[in-house]
């Protein structure tokens, strides 16, 4: 799951709405590159049709989804947008309008989740939920680095550095009050947007495609600086021993809670676990447990990791582990990072090298094939770097799979992935698959082996068909049975298609329902807006939702027949993470054994269990207080006190606090 969110396109198009220019240059259009992982996958183009009167042309395109959008606004002299009509298609391609007007100090704005009317004092910038308008940096400039924002909030800018790329002469903004933390976006000599640069995902104007490594070099050093600083500050190393005192440890190897524990921790390893009995050591540190819980830290095996705030948000949710399903091989700089204490953020346990077939649906990050000896080339490369297993995806030929397992096996990786269009799961567990990622990726097996699965109908036809699927048929039964016959383990990623199936324009998701207040006012509002599901024909709304529910039914069949569950996200860290074992509960599975194969499982599958998953004398000291018992109501994971990495101590409150985030 890729960007494609409103706050993502909020940050993209604020500062590239309107440009700088005359009525005289009318004709004149600024036209910007989407980029996707080095390949350009849309554009964006502005024209000046009348004085201070915009339209805009922007669509992106991400394997058949992607948002388009047509607009027309105006602005003031100063940058601020008086008037905004917008018309497009989301990330899944539902229709979606805006409309914003500021008349005599009144403000009115309509989308599909708000109709509103407010009294304006002054100026004010509105953001759009799907439109753009009007020019932010402009108006920023224009009011002393700060502006106050529609419908709430206050945004304020820093001019970080100067820089030239050819012949232009670029200044790199820092934007802060819209997001977790600050957006940084480059404008050109007229204070129109130039680039908005990111690892994964860029907009640059049109013609300087070539330097986006250049500026992204450049703004990643400052960014740099601000990650290493908080890395500096915010971890706590304690010199000596830390004592938790009366707290009820989780036993992740029998999953059992053990009231009145005393466990000692130094030189980052357990040093002593006493039940029932007070320890009479000395430590540095002592931390009250009473009326919490301790666990083991927590693995998040459906990762794309960045260097971004989602890092201090695994930390901070108590992931400490995480298994990478697909990025690119800075990756392997990023761990070191993190490793050294550089930057806050989990262990990168696991490394997937993704390999994809060619094609206009290929996968946006991995090596891209065009036949098997192409193929054979990148599994020894992923080898040769240490990576520890190969994920597939869906563009893969289906008679490529064979040899192309044999030969990642021949180097002991471990096979995953999607599974390629015009197979099924049963066929590609045959083939010598050990896991399948996905729980759409499961359904699909049970309606052919026709169905394009590089396009979006590997989400619409489990949308569509998995609520009639009768989940006690000997079809079923024998697909499981071949599972577990063959090991293979299931990464469902249900928080993933959650909203997907039952997401609803103006519906708050129940996932946020307890944690929205949490979040920054824009974050909030994006979530108020709900509509992140796939276009629902007419007259399917129940059966999507139901649908929703027989891929959890299929993750309680699973576990009822001994198929491993690997937790894993896809989607936001640590709040995705606390959402998706809430749903493995939802699903049937007894709170202490979700908790358990969210740590010791995970550590048992991965190879790693004699130093980690459990907390036991001798293994490194990783894990996570949490208030109240999450064996009576897990969602007490979300309710995190402090975490230990390594025998380094985290507060959350204070991680949190550092990305805009209200602790829990």
């Amino acid at each position: 799951m890729l960007p494609g969110n409103a706050i993502f396109r909020t940050l993209l198009l604020l500062v590239f709405s309107a440009p700088v220019c005359t009525f005289a240059q009318q004709r004149d259009t600024i036209r910007y590159s989407l980029i996707l992982t080095g390949n350009i996958k849309g554009e964006k183009k502005v024209i000046e049709t009348s004085p201070g009167t915009f339209e805009s042309w922007y669509q992106y395109n991400d394997r058949g989804r992607g948002d388009s959008l047509h607009t027309i606004y105006h602005q003031d002299n100063d940058g601020f947008p008086t008037y905004i009509h917008a018309v497009g298609k989301d990330y899944y391609k539902k229709p979606v309008s805006e409309d914003f007007s500021l008349t005599d100090g009144i403000a009115k704005w309509k989308n599909a989740a708000e109709n509103e009317t407010k009294p304006v004092s002054g100026k004010a910038y509105y953001i759009c939920m799907n439109g753009e308008g009007g020019n932010m940096i402009k108006a920023l400039k224009a009011s002393h680095h700060k502006i106050k924002l529609l419908p709430f909030g206050e945004a304020s800018l820093e001019i970080v550095l100067e820089h030239k790329v050819g012949d232009r002469n670029l200044q790199l903004c820092k934007v802060s009050g819209i997001s977790f933390t600050p957006g940084y976006v480059w404008i050109d000599e007229q204070d129109n947007g130039f680039g908005y640069i990111g690892d994964w995902f860029s907009m640059v104007r049109k013609g300087y495609e070539p330097y986006v490594k250049e500026l992204l070099a450049v703004q990643k050093k400052i960014e740099r600086q601000q990650d290493n600083k908080l890395a500096r500050e915010l971890p706590e190393r304690v010199a000596g021993d830390i004592l938790i005192r009366d707290v009820t440890l989780f036993d992740a190897e029998k999953a059992a809670l053990l009231p009145h524990t005393d466990v000692l921790i130094g030189a980052g390893k357990i040093k002593a676990v006493s039940v029932g009995k007070r320890l009479t050591a000395k430590a540095d540190r002592i931390v009250d447990g009473s009326g919490q819980t301790l666990l083991p830290g927590f693995w998040d095996m459906h990762v794309h990791l960045g260097d971004g705030p989602e890092d201090i948000m695994h930390v901070a949710a108590g992931v400490t582990h995480v298994r990478d399903m697909g990025n690119d091989t800075t990756l392997l700089t990023l761990r070191k990072e993190i490793d050294n204490g550089e930057l806050i953020g989990p262990h990168l346990e696991v490394i997937s090298g993704l390999i994809d077939g060619a094609g206009p649906m290929a996968a946006p990050t991995g090596m891209l094939i065009h036949n098997v000896e192409e193929g054979k080339q990148f599994i020894r490369m992923f080898a040769d770097k240490g990576y520890d297993q190969i994920k597939f995806y869906s563009s893969i030929k289906p008679e490529w799979l064979k040899p192309l397992i044999a030969e990642a096996k021949k180097y002991h990786m471990r096979v995953c992935g999607h599974i390629p269009a015009f197979m099924t799961a049963a066929q590609a567990i045959e083939a010598g698959y050990n896991e399948v990622t996905h729980m759409n990726m499961l359904l699909l097996n049970f309606f052919g082996d026709t169905i394009d699965t590089r396009t979006p109908q590997r989400f619409a036809i489990p949308a569509q068909r998995a609520a009639s699927l009768d989940l006690n048929s000997p079809q079923v039964k024998q697909f499981i049975a071949l599972m577990k016959a063959r090991n293979i383990a299931s990464d469902p990623t249900l928080v993933a298609f959650e909203p997907m199936l039952t997401g609803r324009d103006g519906v708050l998701e129940e996932k946020n329902k307890d944690i929205i207040t949490h979040f920054p006012v824009q974050i909030q509002r994006s979530m108020r807006a709900g509509g992140q599901g796939i276009p629902v024909p007419p007259g399917m709304d129940s059966t999507y939702i139901q649908s929703f529910g027989a891929f959890l039914k299929l993750t309680k069949l699973l576990y009822d027949n001994g198929i491993r569950i690997v937790a894993g996200t896809d989607g936001a860290a640590g709040f995705d993470y606390q959402r998706e074992l809430e749903l493995y509960v939802k699903a049937g599975i007894p709170a202490e054994k979700v908790l358990q194969l969210a740590t010791f499982g995970t550590a048992e599958y991965t190879g790693k269990s004699k130093d980690l998953g459990s907390i036991k004398v001798g293994k490194t000291a990783d894990m996570v207080l949490v208030a109240g018992d999450p064996v009576k109501n897990i969602s007490n994971v979300r309710k995190t006190k402090l975490v230990i990495k390594n025998g380094v101590i985290y507060d959350p409150a204070k991680l949190y606090k550092a990305i805009s985030v209200v602790p829990f």
